[in-house]
């Protein structure tokens, strides 16, 4: 998918914001790569989860099968998710960098809008 949402930003950079069937492809290619974003964004969503579980389960089994007072047992969980941690922040970095993207997005094919109706706007200016 990543190939193809290269694919799209290529042709979508190809276009003219000039001609108002250009700039319509565009904003129809833009909106194709929101799809492709939203996936991306919904799998990393799905990931960190999947991370933030398995630090918990790590965590509460460190506790349970950890020895000793309270605060060491707590010192050993700590120790024994580190890992986990990391990756759970990593896949919380990905899913922002995804929502991010789509946002971004969003705000581009906004601004294609409102570059479309006044260019429409100019050629029935100019027209009529």
């Amino acid at each position: 998918m990543i190939d193809r949402l290269k694919q799209i930003y290529a042709e979508a950079d190809a276009l003219s914001n000039e001609l108002p069937a250009e700039l319509s492809k565009k904003i129809f290619l833009y909106t194709q790569a929101l799809g492709i974003i939203g996936r991306y964004h919904a799998d990393a969503v799905r990931a960190h989860g999947s991370a933030y579980a398995e630090r918990k389960r790590i965590y509460g089994e460190s506790i349970v099968n950890g020895e000793g007072t309270a605060k060491d047992k707590e010192g050993y969980a700590e120790m024994q998710s580190y890992e986990a941690r990391i990756f759970e922040a990593q896949a919380e970095s990905e899913m922002w960098r995804w929502r991010n993207a789509y946002t971004s997005t969003q705000e581009v094919i906004n601004a294609l809008k409102l570059e479309l109706k006044s260019l429409m706007q100019e050629y029935g200016a100019s027209t009529g």
